[in-house]
């Protein structure tokens, strides 16, 4: 168990550094700094084929255990961990870009704020779609069993390309199925088993993963949105392979494995905190450094971003405010 943990704090890891990376990526094409963008925009295709619902996923192998709690203590746990962090985050990150629309790409601003409990405040929809999976996920296993609620799960994912316009049900009916995944993990001996790291499934699904990943860029230039939408469960599904098989693999470096294990315990923190980041690195990177080269650019961004994002919590996680919107209530040290 404690080795199967491990590898979920070095996935989180992973996935966190994709997510900066990826942001990084998204706001340099948005800004439109000139140059050819064509290279950026494939890496920026690959991550979003799975990084998220990676999240999802690893999120949903210790539901099991979550879904036997009591009604009141189960909802009160996610209300600390996600809704109160989503709620903080918005109107910090909300106001901050209010304040600084004209340096920005996004336009959000004080009305996002107020529209967030009912519509998602950009890129925290994760937090308040994660809520609402759970929420989903205790009260749908009480109703329909745990096979039924995958099955609802599935439906929800062939649904998607008819009712993605509709409030949350784009993010939810992706990501929805595979968090349900996720709860098999330690329940069912062949997923756990398939799991397994081993030189060979690694091998096969760096390979899967490059197929897979071809043919889905081939889709996104349809702009058909069904066919996307149903290529996703194959991006979705190596990404996520490929990201467990390579934690799992880099326990032969122990100090990288600390490290990213680190980011993985850390992830939250820098989930909530690296918006603003991410455009202060980079009118950072194009003012003062005078940075050129685009791709140069991206990786300036991240790693500028997620040294505030880590300053930040290293600052914050020491108050009790801090430690509330990062999702872990009121505890002391």
């Amino acid at each position: 168990m404690s080795k199967r943990i491990q590898w979920i704090d070095v996935a989180k890891g992973i996935g966190i550094l994709l997510v900066v990376y990826g942001h990084a990526l998204g706001g340099i094409m948005n800004a439109d700094q000139g140059g050819n963008t064509n290279i950026l925009q494939v890496l920026y295709n690959i991550i979003y084929g799975f990084h998220m619902p990676l999240f999802f996923f690893l999120s949903g192998i210790f539901a099991r255990n979550w879904v036997k709690r009591a009604v009141g203590i189960a909802l009160r746990q996610k209300i600390t961990s996600l809704v109160i962090p989503y709620f903080i985050w918005t109107v910090i990150t909300g106001s901050i870009m209010a304040l600084a629309q004209k340096y920005t790409n996004s336009g959000l601003g004080i009305r996002n704020i107020l529209l967030s409990p009912v519509a998602p405040f950009s890129e925290y929809w994760f937090l308040y779609v994660l809520f609402v999976t759970f929420v989903v996920y205790y009260f749908g296993v009480r109703l329909f069993g745990e096979q039924g609620i995958l099955g609802i799960a599935v439906i929800f994912f062939l649904l998607r390309p008819f009712i993605y316009h509709y409030w949350i049900f784009d993010a939810f009916s992706l990501n929805f199925v595979f968090f349900c995944i996720g709860t098999e993990v330690f329940e069912l001996n062949q997923v756990f088993e398939f799991l397994e790291y081993s030189k060979k499934k690694v091998l096969l699904a760096v390979l899967l993963f490059i197929i897979i990943n071809v043919m889905n860029l081939a889709v996104l230039k349809t702009n058909n949105y069904m066919a996307e939408s149903y290529t996703k469960a194959l991006t979705v599904i190596i990404g996520v392979l490929l990201i467990v098989y390579i934690a799992q693999w880099l326990e032969h470096f122990p100090k990288l494995t600390t490290r990213l294990a680190w980011l993985g315990r850390a992830s939250m923190a820098i989930y909530v905190m690296h918006l603003i980041p991410i455009a202060g690195s980079r009118i950072i990177a194009l003012n003062v450094l005078k940075i050129n080269s685009l791709f140069l650019l991206s990786i300036t961004i991240s790693i500028i971003a997620l040294t505030m994002c880590l300053i930040g919590y290293y600052l914050l996680e020491k108050t009790k405010i801090g430690r509330l919107s990062f999702g872990e209530g009121l505890k002391t040290k």
